[in-house]
């Protein structure tokens, strides 16, 4: 598309609009990100590809992968629900991080991480289930100043236990 700019007056300025040059470092950042996102996905498959769950477990636009081994039959898990879930957490190389862990959670409030809180969408109460959370939908970046560390892939064992009346 070209603009054609005609004027009477031969002694009109005239503005040129110059584009805003690039970051370079938003640029960078952004393919990091790409790279880490691309990573985490290949070895997230290859670990459910390794243990043969391929036909079991739902992936999701954002990453989060998911397989309900035991379908819970008290109700559904709602938004804004809470909750008390008893999880084990691993690295996706298999090292222990958190077990035997009971929570009271309120679905929507990200808690104990953003991957979580959606991964209870999708389930019953009762339900047991394996989540894989890429790095994004866990701790991120900065890991949780204890045992989750930088960028790291989690593996949780949950089991959605009860709602508790407010």
């Amino acid at each position: 598309m070209s603009l054609i700019m005609v004027a009477c007056n031969d002694n009109i300025p005239v503005t040129e609009i110059t584009k805003k040059p690039a970051n370079p470092y938003k640029e960078n950042m952004m393919t990091a990100s790409n790279y880490v996102a691309k990573s985490e996905e290949t070895e997230i498959d290859s670990y459910i590809k390794r243990r043969g769950w391929d036909d079991k477990v739902q992936r999701f636009d954002n990453g989060l992968r998911l397989w309900e081994y035991q379908k819970g039959n008290d109700g559904v898990v709602n938004y804004d629900d809470e909750l008390i879930i008893l999880y084990n957490v691993q690295s996706i190389t298999g090292k222990d991080i958190y077990t035997d862990v009971a929570d009271t959670v309120v679905v929507g409030r990200n808690l104990p991480n953003i991957g979580i809180d959606k991964a209870l969408l999708y389930l019953n109460y009762g339900s047991k289930a394996r989540v894989i959370l890429p790095s994004h939908l866990g701790f991120g970046f900065v890991g949780d100043a204890d045992r989750i560390g930088t960028n790291m892939i989690l593996v949780y064992d949950l089991e959605v236990k009860q709602k508790k009346i407010r």
